[in-house]
């Protein structure tokens, strides 16, 4: 079994993150994942973001509202319900965590299975207070969160340590282990905290045994970002899978190649 738990949808007016992206179309993740055989995906609509890739807020005739945003993540999942499963990618520098919101994710828990924090495209360290009810709505109804990480002074690996002690009660996965870093201080902090979890999206083939190795297997998944790099973003990650499977066991490379989703995000998938 093969999941992916980091890709993204939507469609903005604005272009974002080191990659610049602003359209991945729902149809073309899907064809994707057929192309490459992946069993299931995690997604979350880059309708989210908040500042573009120059760190300017968009205006706010170009962004998505959460409700939105939701709204549209959620209509994917529904058509392609035996395949995906949906993150809320959460806005809190130009929005707030509402009731009617807190509604929309409870009456639709069955389709959310987890929260997207992106400090970096909302310009907010994760330490920030503005995380604080989104995370708490995240206690209260047993979702764990994907966090980007980058040393940027957004997005750092410490912030999540931080968050993670205050948070005991959540699963933290950190995406990218810091992006454009070593991914050291990251595999040590998964090492060291027992709810903090690591992906091998953007991490060098090396770098993602060190960290299965170092941190267990239980404690890395497989993601890949698809389809940022378009309908063959999984040709980069073809040797990564073959490397898991050729160094570890059976068992173990089962784990980070989707039983460790399966199990962090609750998803409805068969082991």
């Amino acid at each position: 079994m093969l999941i992916d738990s980091h890709t993204h949808i939507g469609k903005i007016q604005f272009e974002v993150g080191k990659n610049r992206v602003k359209d991945l179309p729902g149809k073309d993740l899907i064809v994707s994942l057929d192309k490459f055989k992946i069993d299931f995906a995690i997604v979350s609509g880059i309708e989210g973001a908040e500042f573009d890739a120059g760190f300017q807020l968009a205006s706010k005739k170009m962004q998505v509202s959460q409700k939105e945003g939701l709204e549209k993540i959620l209509g994917f999942v529904r058509t392609n319900i035996n395949k995906v499963r949906a993150l809320f990618w959460i806005k809190p520098y130009t929005e707030q965590l509402t009731k009617e919101i807190e509604k929309m994710v409870a009456d639709n828990r069955d389709l959310i299975c987890g929260l997207k924090a992106h400090p970096t495209l909302s310009n907010l360290k994760f330490t920030d207070k503005r995380f604080y009810p989104y995370l708490e709505m995240a206690v209260r109804h047993s979702l764990p969160v994907q966090v980007h990480t980058e040393n940027d002074g957004r997005s750092d690996i410490k912030f999540v340590g931080k968050m993670a002690s205050i948070f005991p009660e959540l699963k933290f996965v950190m995406v990218h282990l810091g992006m454009d870093s070593d991914n050291s201080e990251a595999i040590v902090l998964i090492k060291e905290t027992s709810n903090i979890y690591g992906d091998t999206c953007v991490v060098k083939h090396e770098n993602v045994i060190k960290a299965i190795k170092e941190c267990g297997a239980d404690k890395i998944l497989f993601g890949t970002d698809a389809i940022v790099k378009g309908i063959d973003t999984y040709k980069q990650y073809i040797p990564l899978i073959e490397k898991i499977k050729e160094t570890f066991s059976e068992q173990e490379a089962a784990k980070v190649l989707g039983l460790n989703s399966v199990t962090i995000f609750n998803l409805p998938v068969s082991q």
